[in-house]
């Protein structure tokens, strides 16, 4: 598992220094072929068995998972607490990249690309959060929270192996 990249590497996805100390950069390596990893992101019937927090429900209100869409779902955390969410795909390059902006709180500008080893894949999920002090305060709950959807993520992926 990789958990931090190079700084030449988040170069290559063009953030400023500025953005930079607002992203969080989670990485993993997956164990499957890259069309099979891209397609647990692609698939909206599969995507909602797997994308949240760990310990948290996802109830998908409406996806239209395809450049331009838009998500409508709401989190429900192991207290009852119940969490709108509004995500936009901006672009979806198959099988390499993923680019959305969530629009509900807290607001961030996402990518998440897709390296193909061979019959393994990088994973990588860039979040660049358009506030630097809500950025702070949540930093290791998205970073934990990244971690928990790679865990589901594999298991998906091994589940169909």
């Amino acid at each position: 598992m990789e958990n931090a990249k190079e700084p030449s590497e988040i170069n290559a996805m063009n953030l400023s220094v500025e953005e930079q100390s607002r992203t969080v950069i989670s990485s993993r390596i997956i164990e499957a072929p890259v069309e099979d990893v891209f397609d647990a992101y692609a698939n909206p019937k599969k995507i909602v068995h797997w994308w949240g927090p760990g310990g948290f429900t996802l109830t998908t209100e409406s996806i239209d998972l395809k450049e331009g869409g838009h998500w409508h779902f709401i989190f429900k955390g192991p207290d009852g607490t119940e969490y709108k969410n509004h995500l936009i795909f901006h672009k979806i390059e198959r099988p390499h990249l993923f680019i959305v902006d969530h629009l509900s709180s807290p607001k961030y500008h996402g990518a998440v690309t897709f390296d193909n080893m061979s019959n393994r894949t990088r994973v990588t999920m860039y979040w660049t959060f358009e506030n630097t002090e809500i950025f702070a305060r949540i930093k290791d709950i998205v970073t934990a929270g990244n971690e928990g959807n790679f865990d589901r993520l594999s298991e998906l992926i091994a589940a169909q192996h």
